[in-house]
């Protein structure tokens, strides 16, 4: 048994001894690998830092030369911006083809007219009301009112659950035909409601020309001025109060949109208005499609931003009303009915819209709003362009024959001479020749040199 157990232990310390001793051999191998990379590396300084028989002063030297060109190179690394744009002027102009700008009608809310078509066309509904209620009434038609304690009450009591609210706003609000007429564009007539789409707004459905946020119209179908044409000119009336936008085709005449390319139209003070602006497109450059959003800091008209968005293009301004709608809908679990129809499925009855009525007045009165909104999502348009308004003529002209409404004229006052094109600074190919050119100025390194750090390491010596 004694003998037993010291042969055991025997064995095992062999065993011990032979596993140490692989383990150094291992040690020792993978040093001298590591060793003679340094000393046959391309790298600069590396041979000087393994040379045999250097000083310890001499490797200290080299090793803070390596050290810090390798700081160096970090800190270049981290400061090269990829995603810097410019943007580079273009006065080739003899050629271009320009789009006109989208106008937008919207019908401005006038109460005592709104509340007299309701007593007349639904007596029902609103004659045993009292004229606060249907002043509230009046208000909800079109995206307005602000609730009391006796107005905002459920449904059932004063008014039944079963409104038909969307069928009395398409009814009680001026369709396309009653509000205009006499369309032309550079002096060719057109039926207006061809031309003046549905849109979507806070405040319900507007019409608009040359835009790309209906269903019914596409690029193609945009009008364009080119120097066989001449600039644009753009002339209906109005037959209603309303507020005239001029913006992008791609954007829609939201409150987001710029106050100073807006402007109301009371027939009551004037039956001619007349708007004079320039415009300045904007051109990307090709490489940018291929680039992330983040990157170029832009939506192209396909990159729709959530399920939430209904809408056929990308817009900023429609970006920012999905957002607000999506918000509204997660607070109330519906959405007003006045809005486009695609939401129609999410339409509130008439409790739902004090829901909504209440949330509106504390995110724009009280700036209450437990969630912000997502401008992350919301980058600009990639295709949008720069409008600069020249000059906005009122006047009441005295006509021979008196006319109904107002004489609008949307007017380019010249063709443009600049456009700007927007470039990535630093591409895909750019940042290669950088790296590339960083390594070789710090290391005298370049893809070979990385290659062979594998190859001197691994091969067999």
């Amino acid at each position: 048994m004694i003998r037993q157990y010291f042969g055991d232990n025997k064995n095992k310390n062999v065993l011990r001894l032979r596993n140490s001793n692989v383990k150094c051999l291992k040690k020792l191998k993978l040093k001298k690998r590591f060793i003679f990379f340094g000393q046959n590396s391309g790298i600069h300084g590396l041979r000087h830092l393994f040379a045999n028989g250097a000083f310890i002063i001499n490797r200290l030297f080299w090793l803070l030369i390596v050290l810090a060109s390798a700081g160096c190179l970090y800190l270049l690394l981290l400061s090269d911006e990829r995603d810097d744009l410019n943007f580079t002027p273009d006065s080739l102009y003899l050629t271009w083809t320009t789009t006109f700008p989208a106008v937008t009608v919207c019908e401005t809310y006038s109460g005592r007219a709104v509340q007299k078509k309701l007593l007349e066309k639904y007596p029902n509904y609103t004659q045993h009301l009292s004229l606060d209620f249907r002043k509230y009434i009046a208000a909800v038609m079109y995206g307005r009112g602000s609730c009391s304690k006796s107005i905002c009450v459920p449904c059932g009591d004063k008014v039944p659950c079963d409104l038909p609210i969307r069928e009395i706003f398409d009814n009680i609000r001026l369709k396309c035909t009653e509000l205009l007429s006499n369309c032309s564009f550079n002096g060719m007539e057109f039926p207006c409601c061809d031309k003046f789409h549905i849109v979507d707004s806070e405040y319900g459905p507007c019409y608009s020309f040359n835009t790309l946020q209906s269903e019914n119209s596409d690029l193609e179908s945009l009008f364009r001025v080119n120097r066989s044409t001449g600039p644009g000119r753009l002339d209906f009336r109005i037959s209603g109060d309303s507020e005239v936008a001029v913006h992008s085709p791609e954007e829609l005449a939201t409150l987001d949109l710029d106050p100073k390319f807006k402007f109301e139209v009371k027939l009551y003070l004037e039956n001619r208005v007349e708007y004079f602006f320039s415009v300045v497109e904007i051109e990307n450059d090709k490489v940018l499609a291929r680039e992330d959003m983040n990157v170029r800091r832009c939506r192209y008209l396909d990159e729709l931003p959530n399920d939430f968005y209904k809408y056929p293009v990308y817009g900023y301004g429609a970006c920012q009303l999905s957002h607000s709608t999506e918000h509204v809908f997660e607070h109330c679990q519906c959405i007003h009915p006045i809005r486009l129809k695609t939401y129609e499925h999410l339409f509130c009855n008439f409790t739902g819209i004090h829901c909504v009525v209440i949330h509106e007045f504390e995110k724009s009165k009280l700036g209450v709003d437990s969630k912000p909104m997502a401008d992350d999502n919301c980058l600009p348009s990639c295709v949008e362009s720069e409008l600069t308004t020249v000059h906005i003529s009122r006047k009441w002209v005295q006509a021979a024959e008196p006319t109904k409404g107002a004489s609008i004229t949307i007017q380019m006052i010249a063709l443009p001479t600049l456009r700007f094109q927007r470039n990535l600074v630093t591409s895909n190919l750019d940042i290669v020749v950088n790296v590339g050119g960083m390594f070789s100025l710090f290391f005298g390194a370049s893809i070979f040199s990385f290659v062979e750090i594998f190859y001197l390491i691994f091969r067999k010596q």
